[in-house]
């Protein structure tokens, strides 16, 4: 199958997949005002074709062995210059990552051998031929990893209700039968796959909860509860939400009644000794995304400073000079780790894999100095941060002269100009899209605590210890 358009993307969501948002069901994702829009969004990656530049076909697609064409998110990266180029490509395309669906196929890959070799399961060829077939589909996927859980302080298996977490309730010749929800399931609405991961290291008692699975977005007994979204503000209100006027990003609690998954299509089933060590995999391959988004973020931070600094006539106070220093020695160090990751990879099973502990410190770095910087921010914007007349106004002719007159910065910056800026800052560091940004920073690809267990995996402390010992004597 050639590479897919934007239209047969869109087409392949009517499928009359169960969805409901804010108490409604969905008749169709791809008129919904608001669940459209990511859809439309996702749209824009696909119909590459021939009059694409060489340069842009060679960043988002690679060849198979057999000549045809499919997109590099769909496969994992064999050689550093893999792990580059699908950086890059991440960092530059439009629409949803897909960081995080490649990460679970590739942590499969891996962990699919070992359990083969150990307990004679064949779920090499199966993962294997599942992830051709959804490269070669064209197909976007969302992985479901996080459960419900329920009691936080008991396992699966101690549940008072078992379907908190998702479970093989049964198994048949031909396939299991998985009941349960996961949380959290990134534009699930918006996807044809959904690759189901364990979510937690489980013990013996915990069999059943250790499974690993693809299932049809439509498949019959999903149930997708979207998330409240909200009215986008739309191209109305482009001066007010530069950055955000027209955001739209549908996740979804997934429930799975009683789904049937035929046996090509489960890569794990029971193997409990085995889901730490995907978790770690999987975990280092979707922390990389941090990659992605840091340092260019903090980096737009540096510059609405130093711009709201200057337009306000302060950017040579020493409180405000210091503040922008502490950000650019963050993105310094962001830049550093990004270098790290990158360069100092291992392979594992013939995937390069980055290096986990830059990937997790850059991630602790900006859940720790972010919200800080994001006050910065609005403390250089002052009140009007919250209480400046919108770009409406500004349009009005019966309001426009007032605003740009009294709206102005230091001599020479004009009232449009500082109040676009202070919109700016509004819509990244005060509005909700920015509170949700800062949540995401907090709980995508793990918590800061999971991050800062796998940052000290591995550090030999008692070398540290016996150190310190040597030189008491």
């Amino acid at each position: 199958m050639a590479l897919r358009t934007g239209e047969e993307y869109i087409a392949s969501l009517r499928d009359d997949r169960v969805v409901y948002y804010a108490g409604e069901r969905v008749k169709d994702v791809t008129t919904h005002p608001y669940i459209s829009l990511r859809a439309r969004e996702n749209a824009r990656q696909f119909g590459l074709g021939a009059k694409e530049s060489p340069e842009r076909l060679d960043l988002r697609t690679v060849l198979l062995p057999d000549g045809e064409r499919v997109h590099r998110w769909a496969l994992p990266c064999r050689t550093r210059e893999d792990l580059l180029k699908f950086v890059e490509m991440e960092e530059t395309m439009e629409g949803d990552a897909h960081g995080a669906m490649t990460a679970g196929l590739t942590a499969l890959k891996i962990l699919g051998r070992k359990m083969d070799a150990k307990f004679g399961t064949a779920y090499t060829p199966r993962i294997e031929k599942y992830a051709d077939w959804f490269a070669r589909q064209d197909l976007h996927g969302s992985f479901a990893m996080t459960d419900a859980k329920g009691d936080r302080s008991k396992s699966p298996s101690q549940q008072v209700d078992p379907d908190l977490w998702v479970r093989v309730v049964e198994r048949r010749p031909d396939g299991i039968v998985i009941s349960g929800a996961k949380t959290s399931v990134s534009s699930a609405p918006v996807c044809n796959e959904l690759l189901v991961l364990p979510t937690h290291a489980m013990g013996p008692a915990d069999k059943d909860w250790s499974v690993a699975c693809a299932v049809p977005a439509n498949a019959p007994g999903v149930t997708m509860i979207c998330n409240y979204i909200g009215s986008p503000w739309g191209e109305r209100h482009r001066f007010d939400r530069p950055v955000h006027f027209n955001d739209s990003t549908p996740d979804a609690t997934v429930i799975f009644d009683k789904v049937f998954v035929p046996n090509d299509r489960v890569f794990m089933d029971g193997e409990f000794e085995y889901t730490r060590e995907m978790i770690g995999y999987f975990s280092t391959f979707h922390r990389a995304g941090i990659l992605v988004n840091e340092p260019r973020e903090t980096k737009k931070l540096i510059g609405a400073a130093q711009l709201m600094a200057r337009y306000n006539g302060i950017d040579g106070v020493g409180n405000i000079r210091n503040g922008i220093g502490e950000m650019v020695q963050t993105v310094q160090m962001l830049d550093v780790l990004r270098h790290t990751a990158l360069s100092r990879v291992q392979f594992v099973e013939g995937v390069c894999v980055p290096d986990a502990v830059a990937c997790n410190l850059a991630g602790l770095t900006v859940t720790s100095a972010r919200p800080g910087f994001l006050t910065f921010l609005c403390e250089l914007a002052g009140g009007p941060v919250l209480t400046a007349p919108s770009g409406l106004d500004l349009a009005n002719p019966e309001t426009s002269a007032l605003v740009k007159k009294y709206y102005v910065g230091k001599e020479g910056v004009s009232g449009e100009d500082r109040l676009r800026l202070i919109k700016y800052i509004y819509d990244i560091a005060a509005s909700d899209s920015a509170a949700y940004s800062v949540a995401l920073g907090v709980t995508a690809a793990g918590s800061p605590s999971a991050r800062r267990v796998a940052v000290a995996r591995g550090f030999d402390v008692e070398a540290c210890v016996n150190t310190v010992k040597q030189e008491l004597q």
